[in-house]
């Protein structure tokens, strides 16, 4: 189950999205999907599942459509030029640490997601004598 719909995506992308794409959009919508859940594996047992998933499964895969080459900087000069981004080069779906931490978040109810972990007693404190 993809947290986002191809619905979803047409009604955020900010230009029409051709018909030739729909098929891989919806593949990478389910792709985004697995990885959040993969991650954060909270967001499969919420109910209801956060708005924010949706949020972040388009966002994940708008990047790689949006920027198909991964290309980080282009120029005109002398000389074509264009240099990519190792991140999007590959055009690898990317759950980025803010996405993680919001998402962290909707499923815990915690405001304070972002932190690396907390340390909790599993036991009683234990009063010295």
């Amino acid at each position: 189950m993809a947290f986002a719909t191809l619905q979803d995506f047409k009604d955020r992308f900010e230009r029409a999205v051709k018909s030739s794409e729909e098929t891989r959009i919806s593949a990478r919508l389910a792709d985004a999907s697995a990885i959040m859940s993969g991650r954060v594996p909270q967001l499969l047992t919420a109910d209801p599942v956060p708005d924010i998933a949706v949020s972040v499964c388009f966002d994940m895969v708008a990047r790689t459509i949006r920027n198909p080459e991964g290309k980080f900087r282009e120029g005109f000069g002398d000389d074509y030029e264009y240099q990519r981004d190792a991140g999007q080069a590959s055009g690898k779906l990317e759950l980025t640490d803010e996405e993680y931490d919001d998402l962290v978040a909707a499923v815990s109810g915690a405001a304070a997601a972002g932190r690396s972990f907390s340390i909790a007693p599993l036991y009683p404190a234990v009063e010295e004598v």
